[in-house]
């Protein structure tokens, strides 16, 4: 076969693009690109006429009749490209083969067929139908040439258009005959065409359109839709698509759709409602944390509770004594099968071989449970944190101990948590009592996306459900308030992606160091003594 290749052709593609960038406020690739870095030539043929609202194009061959579309060379700007699609749906198509140089395509059992354009992401943002007609049969006498012309889908004798047959109708044109075609149409300069398309733009458009009519497929039905290990919610123009935690979404698979998605963020989708209107919906994906509804501890949640369960030893030094004591107090996490209890609790120091406290021998801390790990291992972790010798006096900051945040990717738009407090005064102006609760989303440069917190100070006597809005680009004060798990942070713009999660829920905001003097005497602790912060159930809101 005889390759010529058309500069005309190059349309093809260009104009391919730009009608899908018809589909979104943004082209896909900017327009002073393409005619830099697009390239696509085709042996032999020529487009004819170009239907960009129903994104049909139609080609027919320069000389003579060809069974096969081939392409030359092709480039494509970005990281998105061409494939053949592998059925005839022009929504949400099966992927074939990729377009490259030398991709070869038959015209040989059926008029036309469908190109899917994909973005950097791999998600298809424009299904082409590339069409052309089939040739006549020879006239061995005028009754057969009657007979071919009405039997043969595209005859412009049936009364109908050229493009007319849908996608995969086969042709009962054998080869040889296509090569009788070819040698009759070149001595007749008649093209091969089944149909003479001329310049009248009205008669192309009429021809394309009817095309496009007949071969647009219905939409997936969003009673159909369905997700494997997932669920999937449908509310007004809104399809909720609900992952396990650790589920990449960024290759989510909707069924009966083929290609993969990346719902990180929210995407717009076309569906077909139960009345048949077809639709535009918005596709949102989350993901709950582990153990949110607190019914038993989750490895996803760190605590100070093991080590305030665990004696520990230390040195420690009050005036002009040196003893070595043994630093204890209790669990302070307690799970009841429905909800979790964090409360403030006294760490007290004993003497080895004496049977009495030592003097002023007791420090705060508060109930902590939170996102990340907790590296200390008993009680001097909580009593002593990095002091080789430690006294009452000397304020221990563990959050030392602490490390924030787990992996996460997803966006969503609030929190909301079930809780009680029990409030107990201090009087400390500088870190005044309260529970805190805070859910804070970050960037993988340990910027802020987004944050919500509660803070109490007062005593919630009966169950609460309060439902926080998250803030996007904005840190909402956790930042200034000096609060454990938020040091070398940043505030972010909101448009950041999201990489990890950090949620707090603490007893005694500020109980993270642990501070005392005398017992009772709380209020010189940095925490209410005896607080106590319990939770029953908590969820993101997308």
């Amino acid at each position: 076969m005889k390759k010529l290749v058309f500069a005309s052709v190059v349309a093809l593609c260009c104009l391919l693009m730009v009608g899908c960038s018809e589909e979104s406020d943004t082209p896909l690739f900017p327009e002073d690109k393409i005619s830099e870095e697009m390239n696509l030539e085709l042996s032999g043929w020529k487009v004819d006429s170009l239907d960009k609202k129903n994104k049909v194009i139609h080609v027919k061959p320069t000389k003579g009749w060809l069974d096969s579309l081939v392409i030359d060379s092709l480039a494509l700007p970005g990281s998105s490209a061409l494939y053949l699609a592998a059925d005839d749906d022009l929504i949400d198509p099966d992927l074939g083969e990729k377009l490259l140089p030398g991709t070869v395509i038959s015209t040989v059992d059926t008029n036309q067929v469908s190109i899917v354009a994909l973005d950097s992401y791999n998600r298809v943002v424009g299904v082409w139908l590339v069409v052309w007609d089939l040739p006549k049969t020879p006239k061995s006498s005028e009754h057969e040439a009657s007979s071919s012309s009405t039997a043969k889908p595209g005859s412009s004798d049936d009364g109908g258009s050229s493009s007319d047959s849908s996608a995969g109708t086969s042709s009962d044109t054998s080869s040889e005959s296509s090569s009788d075609t070819s040698s009759s149409s070149e001595e007749s300069g008649s093209g091969g065409s089944s149909s003479e398309l001329t310049d009248d733009s009205s008669s192309s458009e009429g021809t394309i359109s009817s095309s496009s009519e007949a071969a647009q497929p219905q939409a997936v039905k969003l009673a159909d839709l369905s997700v494997e290990g997932g669920t999937i919610t449908v509310e007004d123009s809104r399809v909720y698509v609900e992952m396990p935690y650790g589920t990449d979404l960024s290759a989510i698979t909707l069924s009966p759709l083929d290609a993969p998605n990346d719902l990180i963020r929210p995407v717009e989708m076309q569906f077909e409602d139960a009345d048949g209107n077809v639709g535009t919906y918005n596709v949102v994906t989350g993901v709950q944390l582990p153990g949110s509804d607190f019914s038993a501890r989750n490895d996803f949640w760190a605590t100070t509770s093991d080590a305030m369960a665990t004696a520990g030893e230390g040195k420690y030094r009050p005036a002009l004594v040196n003893w070595t004591i043994t630093m204890s107090s209790g669990a302070n996490a307690a799970f009841d099968g429905t909800s979790l209890s964090l409360s403030s609790k006294i760490v007290t120091g004993v003497a080895s071989g004496i049977a009495v406290a030592v003097d002023d021998g007791f420090k705060l801390a508060g109930g902590f449970y939170y996102a990340g790990s907790f590296s200390g291992t008993n009680c001097a972790s909580i009593y002593q944190a990095s002091n080789s010798e430690a006294s009452p006096d000397d304020a221990a900051d563990f959050s030392q101990y602490m490390s924030h945040g787990q992996a996460f990717t997803a966006r969503p738009q609030a929190f909301e948590v079930r809780y009680m407090y029990s409030h107990q005064q201090n009087s400390n102006v500088n870190y005044p009592q309260k529970a805190l609760i805070y859910v804070v989303l970050v960037s993988a440069n340990d910027e802020i996306v987004a944050s919500g917190v509660i803070t109490e100070d007062g005593s919630v006597d009966d169950w609460k459900t309060q439902n926080v809005t998250l803030d996007y680009g904005s840190d909402n004060g956790l930042l200034s308030a000096e609060y454990a798990g938020l040091s070398g942070l940043t505030t972010g713009t909101g448009d950041e992606d999201v990489a990890s999660i950090r949620v707090m829920f603490a007893s005694s905001a500020y109980a993270y160091v642990a501070d005392g003097g005398e017992e009772g005497s709380s209020g010189k602790y940095r925490g209410g003594e005896n607080s106590s912060l319990t939770l029953d159930d908590f969820k993101l809101i997308y």
